[in-house]
């Protein structure tokens, strides 16, 4: 279900507010942790405490993130500080370096890239185009770009996620796309992504999903099920062929490939926590163990690999989506 973002004024009454809250729903955790430690004899893995343990530090990290925010409009009220850009990719930056770092060591939470993450020349912009299935993969993803790659992540976000005062503060300063939901949007969609992609600096990433959603067992069998009744035979035997994605939506990759052809692309694929597709799943797994962690694998293309033309582009993605399915399945077996 898509969640409408907040007006304008309600954001800046949730940045106002959130350190308040914070104390509050810290004050009420600590007796969730104390009870989660008396139930050590029935819940021997203590998952009560380090989820609970590991929200609180996300809502902090979150108000931090929002200070340091402040801090930097207070000093350049009109961002017009030579280190502004920089000065935020240093709050995303360590704000998810300190998170995952916690991740790991309270609930398992662990990334590991195959081979190398292959993201090209360094001096100039990348498209990322990546399956969206698991908890908290796009933050995973945009922390690789950071800690691993050495990029400036642009992301292309749901709208609802301007609920949360840090992520909102911070990404929309660094350009960040937050995709508006499809009712009443027209062609915005299209014009915010083509805008995104033109203001793409030399070190920046764009980060996207091609699906649009996390992929589910239920999703993609649905999926293949309403393509068939709709009479889309040939789409229906494509996306039957990738049991481990859902069908890509090529209008969004269109619109960028041909908004930035100097742009290069990499294609990555994850896999390990797609199965954990509910909370209770998740809640059963936690603390994760080493086969639960998310490995990554990449495929850099360079510029002049990359079609252009849109029907082209759509062939191009039925191939790297072959690619990714055949290269999860093997996971799995």
């Amino acid at each position: 279900m898509k969640v409408a973002p907040p007006p304008y004024w309600l954001q800046v009454v949730l940045r106002v507010l959130w350190p308040g809250v914070a104390v509050v729903l810290t004050a009420l955790a600590l007796p969730v942790i104390a009870l989660g430690l008396l139930l050590w004899p029935v819940d021997r893995r203590l998952r009560l405490v380090r989820v609970t343990f590991l929200a609180i530090y996300f809502i902090w990290e979150d108000v931090g993130a929002v200070g340091q925010c402040l801090w930097l409009s207070a000093r350049s009220p009109r961002g017009w500080s030579p280190t502004w850009v920089a000065d935020h990719e240093a709050i995303i930056r360590d704000a998810l370096d300190n998170f995952f770092r916690t991740a790991r060591h309270w609930v398992g939470f662990r990334v590991d890239v195959d081979r190398t993450l292959d993201l090209g020349d360094e001096d100039a912009p990348v498209i990322v185009l990546s399956r969206h299935g698991g908890p908290a993969d796009s933050l995973a993803l945009a922390w690789l770009l950071t800690s691993h790659g050495g990029r400036v992540p642009r992301i292309v976000l749901a709208a609802g996620l301007l609920w949360d005062p840090g992520i909102a503060m911070v990404l929309r300063r660094l350009r960040a796309y937050f995709v508006p939901s499809r009712s009443g949007a027209g062609d915005d969609r299209t014009k915010g992504v083509t805008q995104l992609a033109r203001r793409l600096a030399p070190r920046d990433a764009l980060l996207i999903f091609p699906e649009g959603r996390n992929w589910t067992v239920h999703r993609q069998r649905a999926e293949v099920a309403r393509l068939t009744e709709a009479g889309e035979t040939e789409r229906a035997e494509r996306a039957g062929r990738w049991p481990w994605l859902l069908p890509h939506r090529p209008r969004g990759v269109q619109t960028l490939l041909t908004a930035r052809p100097d742009a290069g692309v990499t294609v990555i694929a994850h896999t390990g926590l797609e199965l954990l597709d509910s909370p209770l799943a998740i809640w059963r797994a936690i603390p994760f163990d080493r086969e639960q962690g998310l490995r990554v694998r990449s495929w850099h293309y360079p510029p002049e690999e990359v079609p252009r033309d849109p029907d082209a582009i759509e062939t191009w993605l039925d191939e790297r989506w072959t690619q990714i399915n055949d290269w999860i399945a093997s996971h799995h077996r």
